[in-house]
């Protein structure tokens, strides 16, 4: 089996069908040891890296769980503290079967498959789409104070992005954020749901714009003031400066968890 075969299969496996009606024991299981499996390879090689032709298929795997986005945002919610240890399988809830790993395991994960910029964006985008639908939730009003949680996800992020840049010479590191802002701005997958959601697509539109129309010089400023712009769309502006600093917390985390391995 070439490495391109075992990504389709493990797609298969984790992701066997529409995500829309929730996981099955089956899928969530598969998903779970994938995760574990790829973190167990990249701290016995010392190398953060899966195989080009795993990267986009595990990248899209990891956008199909909703649990990835919880993950991300809030490491210490405590179902899924405790259910992220190793001998825990997946449980049920109303919407389906649900996983959990521990967090260091999933950012590892990421940046395994942010060497191709295609796939960090696709991981990307589906935490865009999923933070959308929680400001749309929000009652009018609201300080968003959740949204300062949130924002850890967004710094996970910006700070697996900093680890990928750190690797690549000055002209490779513009050409991999350049390929992340056009996925990004081009608006694509947007997760299955979000579109009766109009609120959603509205400030998710907004981050696109502000993303696209900004001069290539600025990109990188504009990518980690990610949750400010959104906020913005929602009118949530009061929460913007919580949120940039939390989102900047977590990024250098992420970067400290990177260079250790």
């Amino acid at each position: 089996m070439t490495c391109e075969e075992l990504g389709r299969a493990m797609k298969r496996a984790a992701v066997p069908g529409s995500s829309a009606d929730g996981h099955t024991r089956e899928a969530a299981a598969a998903m779970k040891n994938i995760l574990l499996a790829v973190d167990d390879d990249i701290r016995r090689r010392e190398q953060l890296g899966v195989d080009a032709g795993l990267r986009r298929p595990l990248a899209e795997s990891l956008a199909a769980y909703a649990d990835v986005n919880v993950m991300l945002t809030d490491p210490t919610d405590s179902v899924y503290v405790r259910e992220s240890l190793f001998s825990r399988g997946p449980w049920e809830a109303e919407d389906g079967f649900h996983l959990a790993v521990n967090d260091d395991t999933l950012v590892r994960v990421i940046r395994a498959v942010s060497a191709d910029p295609a796939a960090y964006a696709v991981v990307r985008q589906a935490q865009t789409s999923w933070e959308a639908g929680r400001l749309a939730a929000f009652p009018a009003g609201s300080e968003a104070l959740r949204w300062s949680v949130g924002a850890r996800a967004l710094g996970k992020l910006d700070g697996v992005a900093e680890h990928v840049r750190e690797g690549l010479s000055q002209d490779e590191a513009r050409e991999w954020n350049a390929a992340v802002v056009r996925k990004l701005s081009a608006g694509t997958a947007i997760r299955e749901g979000t579109e009766a959601v109009p609120a959603a697509g509205r400030i998710e539109r907004a981050w696109q714009r502000a993303l696209a129309r900004a001069p290539e010089a600025e990109r990188d400023a504009v990518v980690e003031r990610q949750c400010a712009v959104m906020l913005d769309a929602a009118g949530l502006t009061a929460a913007t400066d919580q949120c940039l600093s939390n989102a900047s917390g977590t990024a250098s985390r992420a970067l400290r968890v990177l260079r250790a391995v």
